[in-house]
């Protein structure tokens, strides 16, 4: 994580006032009890944590797609405030996967490898969106289970002027009541 806190600065001077607090971070396949040092990073502790933040297998999946989801996954314990100070700074990290693998690889193939790694994780997300689609329209057109958009326009103007003639047939009959 420090390797991301530098390269976010920012992030680090927002830890720097947190000092010397402990706090646990959970994942389903490793835990670690860190300190907060006087640079903003972080090392390991061996104190007892004063928070607590476990972070589910799903957290990991659904911070892809929807990140205010995945953030309502995280679950805190101990010291709620340290424990969303920290979350927020950790939410607001992100690794910047093609500077490092320049360094690796060279800037050219380094985006190249960045570009097939988005395209991996969109086309599965457009294809089902379009299976959706398909599906929307095989239902309305071919199957005219769904109503066609036009349909539920002209339906909603039918309830409306309904209404509105209901309302003034009430009005008569008060006027004829009174007579």
């Amino acid at each position: 994580m420090n390797h991301l806190f530098a390269q976010a600065p920012m992030l680090s001077a927002e830890l720097a006032p947190l000092q010397g607090r402990t706090f646990r971070v959970q994942l389903p396949f490793a835990a670690a009890t860190v300190v907060v040092t006087e640079a903003g990073l972080l090392a390991d502790s061996q104190a007892d944590a004063e928070a607590v933040l476990t972070l589910p297998a799903r957290f990991f999946m659904t911070r892809w797609r929807d990140r205010p989801a995945a953030s309502r996954l995280v679950q805190i314990s101990g010291d709620a405030e340290l424990a969303g100070k920290v979350g927020n700074v950790l939410a607001a990290l992100q690794w910047d996967a093609s500077e490092d693998l320049s360094l690796l690889l060279g800037d050219v193939l380094a985006e190249r490898v960045r570009r097939i790694a988005v395209s991996m994780v969109r086309t599965p997300q457009a294809m089902g969106e379009r299976m959706a689609q398909t599906l929307v329209e095989y239902c309305r057109d071919e199957q005219k289970i769904l109503p066609q958009a036009y349909a539920v326009t002209q339906f909603c103007d039918q309830v409306d002027q309904l209404r509105d003639d209901v309302a003034r047939l009430e009005l008569r009959l008060r006027r004829l009541e009174r007579s």
